[in-house]
């Protein structure tokens, strides 16, 4: 007498044609999930990069324009500026550090020093009229120069000791790859002209092999697109 499997208990299998379908489907399946997590990844970071580099770009020229509106004297491609103060004789300011022989542009500016930092809180130095100009004691010197791809500002009071925090450089942007302060009029160091044009140049951001070359090359068609600039009043010089 022969046994008979009933059909609720016969097991059934995949055959290997429906394995290769299902291995195709699930691969094609995975391949279009990771493609679009990479594509989702890329559109994050290249909008992140963005609005970081245009932070950058706006607190540089922020800083340009405040600075430059309150410079008494300034001099293009060096750190040091001559500055006569009103009813004065002329002196030469020079800041220095440690690695500013090894930058590869820089200026320098002298501006008001309206505030006294020796008192907690500050106070406000009162300006001394003379000669008909307002005069505001010592000033404070202010040099920006690029040291590899960061750009950097001393502000250095003369009130405060040399060695004090508050007159360490800063850096204020990164991935810069160059930076132009000229006019048509300029002389150097700068005391008569009224108008300066300033420009800071960002490596590109969107794409790593075009940045890569922005940051090893002076080829003008790698700073297209990433250099912003503005022309100021200089409204102190005497």
């Amino acid at each position: 007498m022969k046994m008979r499997t009933s059909p609720s208990r016969r097991q059934s299998g995949m055959t290997l044609v429906e394995m290769i379908v299902a291995t195709s489907v699930f691969s094609v399946a995975m391949a279009a999930i990771v493609g679009a997590s990479i594509a989702m990844q890329t559109s994050f970071a290249a909008t992140d990069d963005y609005f970081t580099g245009e932070g950058d770009q706006l607190r540089v020229m922020d800083y340009f324009n405040t600075d430059l509106r309150r410079a008494m004297a300034i001099s293009i491609s060096s750190n040091s500026v001559t500055y006569t103060p009103p009813g004065g004789s002329a002196k030469t300011y020079t800041y220095s550090n440690g690695s500013i022989d090894q930058a590869t542009k820089y200026f320098t500016m002298v501006i008001p020093n309206y505030r006294n930092l020796t008192t907690n809180p500050s106070t406000i130095n009162l300006p001394a009229p003379t000669s008909n100009k307002v005069d505001y004691g010592t000033p404070i010197v202010v040099c920006y120069y690029l040291l590899g791809n960061s750009l950097f500002r001393a502000e250095v009071n003369p009130n405060i000791p040399a060695n004090d925090s508050r007159n360490n450089p800063r850096s204020i942007a990164d991935n810069v790859s160059d930076f132009n302060i000229s006019d048509s009029f300029v002389k150097n160091p700068l005391t008569t002209q009224t108008f300066v044009q300033v420009s800071a140049t960002f490596a590109p951001k969107y794409s790593r092999s075009g940045w890569t070359a922005a940051l090893k090359s002076n080829t003008a068609n790698n700073r297209v697109g990433t250099t912003l600039g503005s022309k100021i009043q200089l409204r102190n010089i005497f």
